[in-house]
């Protein structure tokens, strides 16, 4: 990381007064750095542009998420621990112009109880209880997420995409109606891109978490049934 401290330095100066950030990957064994977009609408936060994250899981693994903490302590805030506990991918943050670096190390959430965790975007959502759901309750291991922009289906895009699903190792169900216990469920509310995910748990019940709403098991109605738009199911 050392040989790309000037870049990054040369990057922070470029998105000054806001934080700026990028990526530390490895590709064909070598460590690579990938500056990032900040498209945060606050000066004081940062969330990646998702468009060029998901171009660049493609061709590398991401390492470390690094961003900067202009005119203050390198020491991560509130935000930065959950979302790094969330993301399950270490945090490099700098101050700037001093350029001290803090490395954040992201702890594991599994041990948090399924049912009634209070909703926060990108740290207990939708995805982080339906692939904590399949930790607990079956062998199915869900990939960490990626750094989702908030949201994103007004902004055109789709996370839930039948390619990104089934890298996972699950495969649609040809017909929706006919779901199986621990089936993943992907619904389109109120917009034409899926925004939200459940897991089947039988005699009509599905587990999920909403916005605004606790982590539950909710009745799959005619509002679910209409907004649901696919079913996959995983190979354990």
């Amino acid at each position: 990381m050392i040989r790309y401290l000037d870049e990054m330095e040369a990057h922070f100066e470029k998105w000054y007064p806001r934080e700026g950030c990028g990526l530390l990957g490895v590709q064909r064994g070598k460590l690579k750095w990938v500056p990032c977009d900040n498209v945060a609408e606050e000066i004081d936060d940062f969330v990646m542009d998702s468009r060029q994250y998901l171009k660049v899981i493609k061709s590398m693994d991401i390492i470390a998420i690094v961003h900067s903490h202009p005119e203050y302590s390198c020491e991560p805030s509130t935000t930065d621990i959950n979302n790094c506990n969330a993301i399950g991918i270490p945090y490099y943050i700098f101050s700037y112009p001093s350029m001290e670096m803090y490395d954040l190390t992201p702890k594991n959430y599994s041990s948090k109880p399924l049912i009634g965790r209070t909703y926060e975007f990108g740290v207990s959502d939708c995805y982080e209880a339906a692939r904590d759901y399949y930790k607990e309750k079956t062998n199915i291991e869900v990939p960490k997420r990626i750094p989702y922009e908030n949201n994103w289906w007004d902004r055109g895009i789709d996370y839930f995409n039948e390619e990104y699903i089934n890298s996972f190792g699950s495969k649609r169900v040809n017909n929706r109606l006919e779901a199986e216990k621990n089936d993943l469920m992907v619904f389109s509310v109120e917009s034409d891109i899926p925004n939200h995910c459940g897991v089947y748990i039988g005699d009509n019940l599905f587990f999920h978490h909403a916005e605004h709403r606790l982590s539950c098991r909710d009745y799959i109605g005619r509002i679910w049934l209409k907004a649901l738009t696919g079913v996959y199911r995983y190979e354990a």
